[in-house]
């Protein structure tokens, strides 16, 4: 990682010397105090902690239509080092990339490198920026820019194993077509393909589309997601027929405070029977779980974590500004499963429990954001026999500065 850093310096000074008006510098730091009980057993203590991600910048741009831009960054939790004089070497590469527009004198733009990726709401592929660290692909980007159409052609390597024939290796192709045909609406059709080699291992697409659209003050967004391909799990070829489907509302009132009323349901498909040679579990891709399915976190990585049975999340929620700069909200999560549980008493459930969250924001200045919540979750009957029968609570305070 040291060679990254003497890399970014040296960058740095060369390009000062030459096009010092087109350098720009950017940084963040980040702190983020956490308590954590989120375990479901009231007799253990509650686990508290600190994170820090550091992030600095460089972007240039050294002749027209040509940009590149480089990020380093730290990402660590306080005291893990065995002492304070202790040295991590932490520090990676987040970004690097060049970017070219109009290619050719032509309506396309190509970047190539490491870059993070985000589109729609972010549920299919989004840049994971709650996490400490957050995503990036190495990989390209082309793509076409027209007034009521533009398209995004990802490719990316997810897995380079360096093993003969490429075995193991996993791609990523991807395409997100954004057309702005109707007023105050935007659709975007996509396609993502996963291809581990050999692909009998793996060769999944993911069919979608999201819509997002304004009417008045009534802001609402619709997702959707239909998987299809072959995977090997146990050792046994599977057919893959999985969905999801999402759609969030809100409403914005008149008014001192200007409360906000929404309401959200996301669906992920279950799979009834594992030993078939059907894969129904709809499987999470590159998306930022945090931002819907609630805020401990325990819904991310499916069909992991609903154990192959599916979701339905129903989702209430409620907002206002007392004071300018300042955001309270509420959000009340109800979480099922689409196919049924068998309890060890030998009946059936579909209840995972229920969560609340509370968290507010207060935009200090143009450049520090402070941050704040709370959440408790009410165990269901799965998750009383997964996890455990106590309520589970979680609390975070963070302090986001951007230079």
């Amino acid at each position: 990682m040291k060679k990254n850093l003497i890399a970014f310096l040296m960058l740095v000074a060369i390009t000062g010397i030459f096009a010092q008006e087109n350098l720009k510098f950017t940084a963040q730091i980040r702190p983020r105090f956490e308590i954590d009980n989120k375990d479901f057993k009231s007799s253990t203590r509650a686990n508290t902690f600190s994170l820090l991600r550091t992030r600095l910048g460089l972007s240039f741009s050294p002749v027209k239509n040509l940009t590149g831009f480089i990020q380093i960054q730290d990402s660590r939790t306080f005291g893990e080092e065995t002492s304070t004089t202790a040295n991590m070497k932490n520090l990676d590469l987040h970004q690097a990339y060049f970017k070219i527009d109009n290619l050719f004198d032509l309506p396309f733009d190509i970047k190539l490198g490491r870059f993070e990726a985000m589109y729609g709401s972010e549920r299919f592929i989004g840049t994971v920026n709650w996490n400490n660290v957050g995503r990036s692909f190495d990989g390209g980007i082309l793509s076409f820019r027209s007034d009521k159409v533009n398209m995004d052609l990802l490719l990316a390597r997810e897995f380079e194993k360096y093993l003969p024939g490429d075995s193991t290796d996993q791609n990523i192709y991807a395409l997100f077509i954004d057309l702005n045909l109707i007023p105050s609406y935007k659709i975007q059709p996509f396609i993502i393909m996963q291809r581990m080699q050999p692909t009998n291992v793996l060769s999944r697409t993911t069919l979608g589309v999201n819509v997002k659209g304004n009417l008045n003050k009534f802001n609402h967004e619709i997702d959707f997601g239909y998987q299809l391909g072959t995977i090997t799990s146990g050792g046994r070829e599977q057919d893959i027929s999985a969905y999801t489907f999402s759609f969030n509302g809100e409403y914005n009132f008149d008014g001192e405070i200007k409360p906000i009323l929404g309401a959200q349901i996301d669906i992920a498909s279950g799979d009834k029977n594992s030993n078939d040679n059907n894969y129904n579990a709809y499987t999470s891709l590159y998306e930022t779980g945090h931002k819907f399915f609630g805020y401990m976190d325990y819904f991310v990585n499916f069909p992991k974590d609903t154990y192959g049975l599916g979701i339905i999340d129903l989702v209430g929620k409620i907002g206002i500004m007392p004071i300018n700069d300042l955001k309270l909200n509420l959000n009340l999560h109800l979480f099922n499963s689409v196919k049924d549980f068998l309890l060890a008493n030998g009946t059936k459930t579909n209840s995972f429990g229920t969560e609340i969250d509370i968290f507010g924001s207060y935009k200090y200045n143009s450049n520090v954001t402070f941050e704040g919540g709370a959440s408790f979750f009410s165990a269901g009957d799965i998750f009383k026999e997964k996890r455990g029968k106590d309520t589970a609570s979680w609390f975070y305070l963070m302090a986001v500065v951007n230079f």
